[in-house]
């Protein structure tokens, strides 16, 4: 019989080299980050066991919203040889029913092949899309803004509405913790990461922005339209679910859980 909770700490190894071999990660890089991530919480890596052994994982991440709380649901794996058993289903069955004890009963979750979660009930709210941004061709030198006061943006534009999530300390440690760097933008701000885009925050609304050649946004299509981030072409590679949602949450993908 499958016994379904949260890992204990001896268990980590375990739960990450599931991760591992699944997402085909390095486990001797991966290992030494894996608990300094500022976000990471026993309490939330979840785990069915079968005759004692570790067979599928997922990871919970809270989420808050000017309207309550939610629950973010990622990194669902199962052991490659245990697959199409119905170990993840039963996993996320069970998580669902514990997160809604937990007053997070409204759960998202990023999927590239929604058919599992299509029938546990999951609805598809939004895309995420990526593409190269059309750039200004000449370079301009724009400020590099301190943390407080990409903080002081976002904080101002998450209260503006009930659907845009709200980050608390330990999610603004979470962001800093991975380097981004972040330029004022007029009214506001933008940040790149390694030729990449995730957040923008600004009420202008230009044909080109003024980044780097081959610049490449990856976004939600709500917030791309949002912003009216200048796209060439675009791709989807995964779509955003919510189980129990409401509306379209406002979110940027450097909060990705």
């Amino acid at each position: 019989m499958a016994e379904i909770r949260t890992i204990r700490a001896h268990e980590c190894d375990a739960f990450l080299s599931i991760i591992c071999d699944v997402f085909q990660l390095d486990f001797q890089r991966a290992q030494p980050l894996f608990q300094q991530e500022p976000l990471f919480d026993l309490d939330r890596k979840w785990a069915l066991f079968e005759a004692g052994e570790m067979v599928s994982v997922l990871t919970t991440t809270p989420l808050l919203f000017g309207w309550g709380k939610a629950v973010g649901i990622a990194g669902v794996a199962t052991q490659p040889n245990r697959q199409r058993e119905g170990h993840a289903r039963k996993l996320i069955e069970k998580v669902l029913v514990e997160s809604e004890k937990r007053g997070e009963g409204p759960s998202l979750l990023f999927a590239a092949d929604t058919r599992l979660y299509d029938s546990l009930g999951f609805e598809g709210i939004d895309r995420v899309v990526r593409g190269p941004i059309t750039a200004l061709p000449l370079e301009i030198d724009l400020p590099q803004l301190s943390f407080d006061e990409v903080r002081g943006y976002y904080d101002s534009w998450s209260q503006d509405h009930p659907d845009r999530l709200r980050r608390d300390g330990t999610r603004w440690k979470y962001w800093s913790w991975q380097f981004r760097e972040s330029r004022g933008y007029k009214d506001g701000y933008f940040c790149l990461e390694n030729g990449q885009m995730r957040e923008i925050i600004t009420l202008a609304r230009d044909k080109k922005l003024p980044v780097p050649l081959a610049t490449e946004w990856f976004g939600l299509a709500s917030m791309t339209d949002q912003f009216e981030i200048p796209l060439g072409t675009i791709s989807v590679p995964m779509y955003l679910m919510g189980h129990k949602f409401p509306g379209i949450p406002q979110l940027f993908l450097t909060d990705q859980f």
